[in-house]
């Protein structure tokens, strides 16, 4: 039998579980919200960082997948920034935001029907 809290009325790795799953929703928006701003993709990868090692198979494979998200689509922008000059840099930058939207909103449609993605690690989604 799981040992319960303090009041008893769940499990704690079910409700660490849950947990987990519910900050893997609450990632996937911090990284759509990202393309205002930037800062809120740097929080969503070190909050996957931080759980992906606790977490459940499944929770664990979205954070691994967020945070391959984070890393890829931070080359897109420095290349981007590091174009601009040639004006192709707007276009990557473009592509990059396309691309994170895609992907996050892919990421939360496969965790909230509660499947892995196949390679969590790979470019496309």
């Amino acid at each position: 039998m799981a040992p319960t809290d303090t009041q008893g009325d769940a499990p704690t790795s079910a409700r660490d579980q849950n947990g987990d799953r519910i900050l893997a929703v609450i990632n996937y928006a911090l990284l759509l919200v990202g393309i205002g701003n930037g800062l809120t993709v740097l929080i969503a990868a070190i909050l996957a960082y931080v759980r992906k090692d606790n977490a459940d198979p499944l929770v664990k494979n979205h954070f691994q997948f967020q945070i391959r998200t984070f890393w890829y689509w931070l080359a897109m922008v420095i290349v981007g920034a590091l174009t601009w000059i040639l004006l192709i840099g707007m276009l990557i930058l473009l592509i990059a935001n396309i691309w994170l939207v895609i992907r996050s909103v892919v990421g939360m449609i496969r965790l909230v029907d509660g499947r892995p993605h196949s390679d969590p690690t790979g470019f496309w989604v």
